[in-house]
C-alpha cells in the first residue's frame, strides 16, 4: 500500500498527468518488474508471456524512452536480482560458486530473449509503423548532443525533491524553458526517504538469530540490486551533467534520438517507493523480534528536532527571512523567499509528524489507527504540494475564442498558422481580465485547434517528418513573411500572430483581441496582442501545373527558398513522371502528346478555367477524395505531406504518388474528368498487423495448453 501512494503520488507521476505517453508507459513498470521476476525464477513460460504483453502495454503508451529503461531494467534484473536457486558453495572458492550459477545466469538470459522476442511479435501492429516513421522523422539521423541533453537532471535539483520550486523555475518562462528539469514538480517528501533508509540500514549478523546468514546475505544482495538500479537511473537522468553521458549518447543504440534525460529518472522514483514498502515492512517486524531498539529512540530525537526548527522558523520568521536575504536566497536565483520559507515549513511540519508516528507505531506495535494515520498523512503531504488538484469547467475549456469564430465561419480547404513567437509558452500574451486558461487559449496551439478539426500547418509532433521540418524552418527563417512563397505551398489562408504584419497589399487584419485594453488600437496593435491576419489571395490546398522540374532534395530546398520560386507555375520532382492513367475521351484535348514547354511569363497562377478544376468531395484522417477536371496533361499537386503509407487511387486505378517540391504529394493526371482517391493504407501496418496476430495465437494457444496439462494432472497428494 505504501510503496503504491509513494508512487502513484510521487511529483514525477504528478507531472507527467499532461503528458500522457510517459504515464501511460511507466505506470506498467511495477507489473513488468513483477512477473519478470516470476519468469526468471522459473514459474512458468506464461510470466514470460505477461511480462512481454505488459511491455507491449507500455510500448503503444507511447513513452519509447520509458519502454528502452524498462528493457534496461530488466537486463540489471537478470544480473542482480537475487534467487533461492543460486546456492552458497560454503568456503569453496568463488570459481566454484560461478561455476554452479552458470547455467542458472544461461536460463536467465534465455527468458530475456523469449520475453524480447514476444515483445516484437506483440507490438508489430505499432513497431513496423513507429519505425518507420522514426527513419523518416527528425529523429531518424539523430539529433544534436545539445538537443539530446537538454532538461538533464542537475545535481543542485536534488533540492526539488524536499522543496517544490525553490529555484522560481516557474517564475519566468524563458528560465523555465532554459533550466527548469521538464518536470513540474520533483517533490517526494520526507517519508519516502526515511523508510528507503530503513531498508538500505546495514544489519549484523547478530540481529539475525532467527533468520540466520542466509537470510542476510539474501538481504544484502536485495540492496545491492536496488542500489544498481538507483545507480542506473541517476547515470542516466544526470545527462549533461553525468561527463560519460556523450560515450552513451554516441555508443549506444538510439540514444541519439532520445531527448530530456530527466525522464529516466523515473527508476529512481519507483526504486524509492520500493525500497520505502520494503523498509516499511522491516520497521513493522522489528518490534515483534525485539530490534530497532536504537534506531526507535533516534525517531524521537529526529521528531523533537524538526519540531523545534519549525517552532524556531515561526517564531524567528521575520529575522530568519532577513538573514537569508542577504545571503542572497531569493529571486532571482531561487523562488520568493516567502515561498520557500512556507515549503520548509510545511516540510518540518511532515517531517515532524512522520519520525513522531514511526516511534508511536514502534510502542503499540502497529495498531490499525496508527498506520492508516499514517497513510493519510502521507497522502496529504504528496498531495498536497502542487494545491491538491486544478480543475477548470468544460464548458469553459471548449468555448471557442474570437478567433476560432471567425476562422470556423470560413467553410474553404485551407491551413492556418500561429507564429512561434506566438506559440512560445514564454511570451506573455496582452489580454485585459484573461485568466490563465484564457491566455492559454489565445495562442491557439496546434493542440487547440485540432479540437475544431482545423488544418494547422504545424503540430506538437515529437517525431515530426524530416523535409517538413526542414521546409517550415526554411520559412520561418526568412528574413519576412513575403521573403519567400513557402507561405504560399503550405496553403496558408490565416495567421494568428503577435507580432503586426506590416505588408497590407498582400495580408488583412481582421481582428485583435484588445478589448478592455487601455490605450491607442495603433499602439495596441503594436504590442502582445493577439491578431488575426488573413491572406487575401490565398493559394489553394490542392492545384494543377502543366510544368516540372527534375532536380536532386537539396537543390529542390533551396529552390524553393528563393522569391523567384512560383509554386503555381511549375513543381519541382525527383523523379519523371509518367501518365498512365488513359484520357476521358469527352475531354481529350486532341492532337497534344506530352507537356509543352511553358514560358515563365505565360502562367502566373494555378491553372483555372472552366475545363480546369479540383472540387474536394470528402476527407477523414485516412483517406481524401477529390474530382479533378482538366483539358490537358497535368500534373496534380498537393500541399500534403509526402508519406511512402500514402496511396492514390486514379478512377479506381492505382497510380504512383510522387514527392514534390520536396516534402508534398503530386500526380500525374491525363486530360479528362477524374475521381482520385488518396488512402492511408500503409503495408508497415498490415505486415505489424499480421505479425502481431501471429504472436498473440502464439501466446493463446500456449496459455490454452498449459491450463488442459494443469485441470488433467493429479492432485500432489492425491492417493491411490
Amino acid at each position: 500500500m505504501i510503496s503504491g501512494l509513494i508512487f502513484m503520488l510521487s511529483g514525477y507521476l504528478l507531472s507527467v498527468h499532461s503528458l500522457l505517453t510517459i504515464l501511460l508507459s511507466s505506470v506498467w513498470t511495477p507489473l513488468i518488474m513483477m512477473f519478470f521476476r516470476r519468469a526468471i525464477l522459473g514459474r512458468g513460460f506464461k510470466n514470460e508471456i505477461f511480462t512481454a504483453l505488459l511491455i507491449t502495454l507500455s510500448f503503444l503508451g507511447g513513452g519509447i524512452e520509458i519502454v528502452y529503461g524498462n528493457f534496461l531494467i530488466l537486463l540489471i534484473m537478470v544480473a542482480f536480482l537475487p534467487s533461492p536457486c543460486i546456492k552458497s558453495v560454503g568456503d569453496k572458492p568463488r570459481r566454484y560458486r560461478f561455476i554452479h550459477n552458470v547455467p542458472i545466469y544461461w536460463g536467465r538470459i534465455k527468458t530475456l530473449c523469449i520475453v524480447s522476442a514476444l515483445f516484437l511479435l506483440l507490438s508489430a501492429v505499432q513497431l513496423l509503423p513507429f519505425i518507420e516513421l522514426f527513419h523518416y522523422s527528425i529523429r531518424g539521423n539523430g539529433i544534436s548532443y545539445q538537443e539530446a541533453t537538454i532538461w538533464s537532471f542537475a545535481p543542485k535539483d536534488f533540492l526539488l525533491f524536499f522543496l517544490p520550486d525553490a529555484y522560481g523555475y516557474f517564475l519566468d518562462m524563458k528560465k523555465y524553458w532554459m533550466t527548469q528539469c521538464w518536470l513540474k514538480t520533483l517533490y517526494t517528501g520526507g517519508l519516502p526517504f526515511i523508510l528507503s533508509l530503513l531498508f538500505f540500514l546495514p544489519s549484523r549478523r547478530s540481529s539475525f538469530p532467527s533468520e540466520g546468514g542466509k537470510a542476510m546475505n539474501r538481504l544484502q544482495e536485495n540492496r545491492i540490486f536496488y542500489f544498481i538500479l538507483v545507480l542506473l537511473s541517476l547515470f542516466l537522468s544526470l545527462g549533461q551533467y553525468n561527463p560519460l553521458y556523450l560515450f552513451v549518447f554516441k555508443y549506444v543504440p538510439f540514444f541519439n534520438g532520445i531527448r530530456y534525460p530527466v525522464k529516466f529518472l523515473y527508476i529512481f522514483i519507483l526504486v524509492t517507493s520500493i525500497t520505502a514498502g520494503l523498509g516499511f515492512q522491516r520497521w513493522i517486524e522489528w518490534p515483534a523480534r525485539g530490534w530497532g531498539k536504537r534506531q526507535k529512540n533516534l525517531f524521537i530525537i529526529f521528531s523533537l528536532i524538526s519540531g523545534l526548527l519549525l517552532l524556531w522558523m515561526v517564531i524567528g520568521h521575520h529575522s530568519f527571512e532577513h538573514f537569508l536575504k542577504g545571503k542572497g536566497v531569493d529571486v532571482p536565483n531561487f523562488n520568493y523567499l516567502s515561498v520557500n520559507l512556507h515549503h520548509a515549513k510545511r516540510f518540518l511540519f511532515y517531517l515532524a509528524i512522520f519520525f513522531l508516528l514511526l516511534r508511536v507505531g514502534y510502542e503499540l506495535k502497529w495498531k490499525v489507527w496508527v498506520t492508516v494515520l499514517l497513510l493519510v498523512f502521507l497522502v496529504a503531504d504528496l498531495f498536497g504540494n502542487l494545491g491538491f488538484y486544478g480543475k477548470e469547467k468544460t464548458v469553459d475549456y471548449f468555448q471557442k475564442t474570437r478567433i476560432i469564430e471567425r476562422i470556423l465561419s470560413d467553410q474553404g480547404n485551407f491551413r492556418i498558422f500561429s507564429t512561434g513567437k506566438t506559440i512560445s509558452l514564454d511570451t506573455p500574451v496582452l489580454i485585459a481580465e484573461a485568466s490563465p486558461l484564457d491566455a492559454f487559449k489565445e495562442k491557439h496551439l496546434p493542440s487547440m485547434t485540432l479540437l475544431y478539426q482545423l488544418h494547422n500547418i504545424w503540430g506538437l509532433d515529437v517525431i515530426r517528418l524530416r523535409r517538413i521540418d526542414e521546409l517550415y524552418h526554411a520559412m520561418i527563417g526568412a528574413p519576412s513573411i513575403s521573403a519567400t512563397q513557402l507561405i504560399d505551398l503550405f496553403g496558408i489562408k490565416y495567421i494568428i500572430s503577435m507580432t503586426p504584419i506590416d505588408e497590407i497589399s498582400r495580408f488583412e487584419l481582421i481582428y485583435a483581441r484588445i478589448e478592455g485594453l487601455q490605450g491607442e488600437r495603433e499602439d495596441l496593435l503594436k504590442e502582445n496582442t493577439i491578431k488575426l491576419y488573413k491572406h487575401r489571395n490565398p493559394f489553394p490546398r490542392a492545384w494543377l501545373v502543366k510544368d516540372f522540374k527534375i532536380m536532386n532534395s537539396k537543390a529542390i530546398l533551396t529552390e524553393m527558398a528563393k522569391i523567384e520560386f512560383n509554386p503555381g507555375r511549375e513543381v519541382l520532382l525527383e523523379e519523371k513522371p509518367e501518365w498512365i492513367n488513359p484520357p476521358t475521351p469527352y475531354l481529350l484535348n486532341e492532337g497534344k502528346e506530352g507537356i509543352p514547354k511553358v514560358e515563365p511569363e505565360e502562367i502566373k497562377e494555378p491553372l483555372s478555367g472552366p475545363q480546369n478544376k479540383i472540387e474536394f468531395i470528402s476527407e477523414t484522417n485516412n483517406r481524401l477524395i477529390l474530382q479533378v477536371g482538366t483539358d490537358e496533361k497535368v500534373m496534380l499537386v498537393l500541399s500534403d505531406s509526402y508519406y511512402p503509407g500514402w496511396k492514390a487511387m486514379v478512377d479506381g486505378k492505382v497510380q504512383k504518388i510522387y514527392q514534390a517540391n520536396y516534402a508534398f504529394r503530386a500526380i500525374p493526371l491525363n486530360t479528362g474528368t477524374h475521381r482520385i482517391e488518396f488512402i492511408y493504407d500503409p503495408l508497415s501496418f498490415k505486415l505489424g498487423a499480421g505479425v502481431s496476430l501471429l504472436g498473440i495465437f502464439i501466446c493463446i494457444v500456449y496459455l490454452l495448453v498449459a491450463g488442459c496439462k494443469c485441470r488433467e494432472a493429479p492432485p500432489l497428494n492425491s492417493q491411490h
